[in-house]
């Protein structure tokens, strides 16, 4: 029997206000007399008018070549006044920071001319720094303890004479944007060449209507290269260096690893023959070369060719990282198991008590309200519903490359239809229609293959092989007379890495089938298994291309917006009854090759009590059925280089608020923050007022005058926002699933169930030190496959009078488990992760090739 967890550990530190951080600093400030210089070179390369310098690559290579300063300043705006800029332990050197400054503006894409009268504007004596004294635990100096007790903690972690017992390990601070970073050196399991570093984040976190400053602590590996890879063609490969000595004269040496970045470069030889070479290539490698010191840094070619000799060395050492698809095989598998996680997090609070002190376990909260919910609903779709959401006719065309997989798509949907349909051999290319008494079903099978195939990018651009291929669609098919749902068989996502991105043809044929209003799936061809499946007595072998059909052909069901089943009525003792549901999600794309547009555009999705009556909206598209919607949005939206201000999406969003509480006596209204609160900052954790919600620069609207509606809005993992966890027993550790009670009433963390594509995931198993499993002594396992759950975080932001928070919180958490064409658990709420998917229509990056790589390949 499995055990029972009724508590959480969660990875966070609390400060102890009898024991304050109190330590003194020197801060360096950004000269404010730089600042129109330096705005005149970014306007002399950009053009326009420059309201801030563009100093994050200045930032980034401080952070990287400087690790003992902490920039407290992202950007330099208007105006000549000085601004903290530095924080730091001791007074580094301010001549080798201005050295570093001037190397950064010479690198700077500018005339020489340009560049020389910048710094002839720029002094070395006005960089200065001051002493200051800080006590990071009082609200006066929150802002600087969100970044300096990450910092604190990691100097803390990293001093000579500190190691974690937990396999010996001693850490160096390496940087990081956010937050700090300590990477566990000399690396693990070098000489098995499947080398490894434990890697440990730290960030600050605050919670919604608190001022008190976390500790999120986060575990995982960072996995090192042991033999020659395959580097990318379209972006950098990080490496990790351990210098004995500073790279920059005038600094002193620090325990630190810095980074910079390779990259595929094509480079002509001197017989004037083209080829690809790995070569420096970020920013901090250009202010290294103008600084004259690039050639401290290893030979990025032999580091590519040979990453053990330098994973060897003792002084200067150089570490390249190892990230998916460099190899043909993983020699070492992502992430720690709880087995490696708790002790690590046991070392930690020991060492930084009693300054800091570690959350106690998080209770359950024991509630349901909508019990039974989760798996795939695989009973068939009744005629009836049917028909009330699409109409009195639905076509379906495949269009697909082999017999075999027209049978696969044809076996899923007789099982969705609950009704025989001919074998693929029996269609000819005309249309099968099916009777299903009020309604009919056509199925067609067009196989299409000049649709298919890859974009044709030969003289022109990736933007014009895409529009030829819309065009071609367009012709070849012509508009759909009704709804119409296809699936197309493409090339697996993996086909189209490196230099062959351009040739994908998703986006184009997805673009395609929208003109002609018809909604599409994609689907990777039938692949035979590596060995034969396993055979269970009294069930059916398993079979991956059946399942990653009828997941595919389940996706088109739920694109048209048909929930096969109802949502169950309120356990009792809970609501009273099903509240409507509605989520609002911000898409974003920035300019891109395809289509040079920026989108950002709000998009709601309102669901009846049952759940069986889909409608979406975005500005300027009206409430209308998912299925009708998707096109609508699509065909109003891709091309519309179109940004929402901050003022559009906040009137957007509260006419669809005012729209759903005058259709529907109860509404939960679902949020995300890191999604939401840049452009509707009432979601923010500083500005979040309890049971209220602010629409612009008027006073927050209470949301007692908004009849019948709550809102839960929910933060996940993104960013390191919310903590580690796992379930803890008199006897055990776990990963239990459950709603739990967080720091503070009314915030609570919701955990999921191991998924299915993690079945062989164990949680015992630890990559650093033999353990015991099933009563045998076991090795350390680096290739072992790990699986933790995300905790995400559910603050019930509003409610009205007489509510119980606790049962709000249970309805965002069972919502996670409502969406019924997915077998496991997912990360947003079943309104959220609809409005999410929406994005599909707009953004190329978010096609369903994504998903595509998720599901169930050949064994």
């Amino acid at each position: 029997m499995a055990p029972r967890y009724d508590e959480l550990a969660v990875t966070v530190l609390r400060l102890d206000p009898a024991h304050p951080v109190r330590r003194g600093y020197h801060l360096m400030r950004f000269p404010g007399r730089w600042k129109e210089p330096l705005r005149r070179l970014a306007q002399a390369r950009r053009g326009g008018e420059v309201a801030s310098i563009p100093i994050a690559s200045l930032n980034e290579a401080i952070t990287a070549l400087v690790p003992d300063c902490v920039v407290t300043l992202p950007y330099a705006g208007r105006g000549d006044a000085d601004q903290d800029w530095l924080l730091a332990y001791r007074e580094i050197n301010p001549a080798a920071i201005f050295a570093l400054v001037a190397a950064w503006v010479r690198a700077q894409k500018a005339t020489p001319e340009q560049i020389k009268l910048t710094l002839s504007q720029l002094r070395a004596g006005d960089l200065v720094w001051s002493p200051v004294h800080l006590d990071l635990t009082v609200p006066d100096d929150r802002q600087r303890a969100l970044r300096l007790l990450p910092m604190e903690i990691a100097a803390t972690l990293s001093r000579p004479d500190a190691y974690c017992p937990h396999n010996n390990l001693r850490f160096l601070r390496c940087p990081s944007a956010d937050g700090a970073e300590l990477i566990s050196w000399p690396p693990e399991r070098v000489e098995d060449q499947t080398p490894f570093s434990v890697k440990v984040g730290i960030s600050a976190q605050t919670l919604p209507t608190s001022e008190e400053v976390l500790i999120y602590l986060s575990f995982g590996v960072r996995r090192w290269m042991p033999v020659r890879g395959k580097l990318a063609s379209d972006h950098g490969h990080s490496v990790y260096l351990a210098p004995t000595v500073p790279y920059l004269t005038g600094l002193e040496n620090s325990r630190h690893l810095g980074t910079a970045r390779i990259r595929r470069t094509r480079v002509t030889a001197a017989d004037g023959a083209s080829a690809f070479e790995a070569r420096w290539d970020d920013a901090v490698a250009q202010v290294l070369r103008e600084a004259g010191c690039l050639d401290r840094l290893p030979d990025p070619v032999q580091l590519v060719d040979k990453p053990m000799d330098y994973l060897h060395r003792h002084g200067d050492a150089a570490a390249l990282v190892y990230s998916t698809g460099m190899l043909s095989s993983e020699k070492v598998s992502a992430g720690l198991s709880v087995a490696d996680r708790e002790p690590l997090m046991t070392w930690v609070a020991g060492e930084l008590s009693p300054h800091f002190q570690l959350t106690a376990p998080l209770p359950r909260e024991k509630c349901t309200v909508y019990k039974g919910l989760g798996g795939i609903s695989d009973g068939p779709v009744s005629a009836d519903c049917l028909r009330e959401i699409v109409g009195p006719r639905l076509t379906v065309e495949l269009l697909t490359d082999t017999e075999r997989a027209t049978q696969y798509a044809l076996e899923r949907l007789a099982k969705r239809l609950g009704v025989s349909v001919p074998s693929a051999s029996e269609f000819n290319g005309s249309e099968v229609v099916l009777d299903l008494g009020d309604m009919k079903v056509g199925i067609r099978c067009r196989p299409v293959p000049t649709i298919r195939a890859d974009l044709d990018r030969a003289g022109g651009s990736i933007r014009d092989a895409v529009q030829r291929r819309v065009d071609h669609v367009v012709d070849t098919l012509g508009p759909a007379p009704h709804p119409t749902i296809s699936l197309v068989e493409i090339g697996h996502p993996d086909d189209y890495q490196g230099r062959r991105r351009g040739d994908d043809p998703k986006f184009a044929i997805r673009h395609g089938l929208l003109q002609t209003g018809r909604l599409s799936q994609f689907v990777t061809p039938v692949a035979d298994p590596k060995r034969p499946p396993r055979v269970r007595e009294g069930k059916e072998p398993s079979d991956a291309n059946r399942e990653r059909f009828a997941a595919a052909i389940d996706d088109l069901f739920r694109q048209l917006g048909i929930r096969p089943q109802p949502l169950p009525e309120p356990a009792r003792g809970t609501l009273t009854s099903r509240p409507a549901l509605l989520a609002i999600w911000m898409i974003r794309q920035n300019k891109g090759q395809v289509w040079g547009v920026a989108r950002q555009v709000p998009v709601a999705v309102l669901a009846d009590p049952t759940g069986r009556e889909i409608q979406i909206s975005a500005p300027e598209v009206p409430w209308q059925p998912l299925h009708t919607g998707l096109l609508e949005v699509g065909k109003r939206y891709l091309n519309a280089n179109l940004k929402c201000g901050p003022e559009d999406v906040v009137r957007f969003i509260k006419d669809v608020i005012e729209q759903a509480v005058d259709a529907y006596p109860d509404t939960l209204l679902l949020t995300h923050a890191q999604n939401l609160r840049s452009v509707w900052n009432t979601l923010t954790n500083g500005r979040m007022q309890l049971d209220a919600l602010g629409f612009g620069a008027s006073e927050p609207r209470p949301i007692g005058k908004l009849r019948g509606l709550r809102h839960v809005r929910v933060r996940t993992a993104e960013g390191g926002e919310t903590p580690e966890c796992y379930g803890v027993s008199a006897e055990e550790t776990g990963q239990p699933r459950g709603l739990w009670r967080f720091l503070l009433a009314r915030v609570y963390g919701s955990t999921s169930t191991k998924p299915s594509t993690s079945s062989g995931a164990l949680k015992g198993v630890s990559k650093l030190v033999p353990g015991e499993h099933n009563g045998k002594l076991q090795a350390p396992k680096a290739k072992a496959q790990v699986w933790n759950p995300q905790f995400i975080e559910l603050t019930v932001a509003g409610l009205q009078d007489g509510d119980s928070p606790d049962h709000w919180a249970a309805l965002a958490h069972d919502l996670r488990d409502a969406a019924p064409y997915v077998r496991d658990t997912t990360v947003l709420p079943w309104p959220l992760h609809l409005a999410e998917q929406i994005e599909e229509y707009l953004l190329p990056s978010k096609i369903s090739a994504t998903r595509l790589a998720e599901l169930p390949g050949p064994d």
